[in-house]
């Protein structure tokens, strides 16, 4: 928004490029040949500098129509600095909230950790950056981000799983790992959903989908991780299982078996 509060709308490709890079770099100071380098994707034309100072300005004026001199993108020595206060990027906002929510799942405070995965996962609106991927360093970003956003999901429904939920999310894992066919992990909370469901049945087929997938596409078997899960599911011993986690995510969890 704008310093009237009004939502910014209809900013040309290079302007909403630029205000992209501001804001992921909140409060540091970018150089002039940084942003330059990153806007024209390492191959500046002759004329990037001086356009790079015509969009800031422009930026500036689409900020701050009131008074550019007041806008957040200030100048600083050797390029500029998109100041705001902390908790205005829903970026940084999002973060924390993710962070919080794993530091209380360690704790074992899962409904709480449910409160505030929920949280995060509702700033987002649609994938990352969408429209700026045109820039290398953003599409970098946006399939970090869309990432994060992906383990938050996953958190989500660990904690959940933790929490007895089995029967409600089964229909939203059974789509989540529909539209990610190569992520083990949402494939294992699902093989785990519906075992405690009752649906043996459906938690091997599940399986054998995946393991069919990653054979076809990747050649290769699913992970000792899948594999242990399946095959504790086989012998029975699988209702206190619990699906592994990712690296970033906090281990020492056990889950609910009801």
């Amino acid at each position: 928004m704008n310093d009237r509060g009004d939502a910014i709308a209809g900013l040309a490709a290079r302007h909403r490029q630029l205000l992209a890079l501001l804001v992921l770099n909140a409060n540091i100071a970018l150089h002039r040949d940084q942003l330059t380098a990153l806007l024209w994707n390492g191959r500046p034309t002759i004329s990037a500098p001086r356009n790079l100072t015509t969009y800031v300005a422009q930026v500036r004026r689409r900020l701050s129509p009131r008074d550019p001199g007041l806008s957040p993108v200030r100048t600083v020595k050797g390029g500029y600095l998109l100041s705001v206060r902390p908790g205005s990027v829903d970026v940084a906002e999002f973060n924390q909230w993710v962070a919080q929510g794993r530091i209380a799942r360690e704790n074992g405070d899962y409904h709480n950790a449910v409160r505030l995965f929920e949280n995060a996962l509702s700033l987002w609106r649609g994938d990352a950056l969408l429209d700026v991927r045109q820039v290398d360093g953003l599409r970098v970003w946006a399939e970090r981000l869309d990432e994060d956003r992906r383990a938050a999901t996953e958190d989500l429904f660990d904690v959940r799983l933790a929490l007895g939920h089995h029967r409600e999310i089964v229909g939203g894992l059974a789509q989540w790992a529909t539209r990610h066919p190569l992520r083990e992990r949402p494939h294992r909370q699902l093989m785990l959903a519906l075992h405690r469901s009752g649906r043996t049945h459906d938690a091997f087929a599940s399986y054998q989908r995946l393991r069919r997938t990653l054979v076809d596409r990747l050649g290769t078997e699913p992970s000792p991780d899948t594999q242990a899960l399946h095959q504790r599911i086989l012998t029975g011993d699988a209702l206190s299982a619990f699906p592994a986690r990712s690296r970033t995510t906090p281990r020492g969890i056990t889950p609910s078996a009801n």
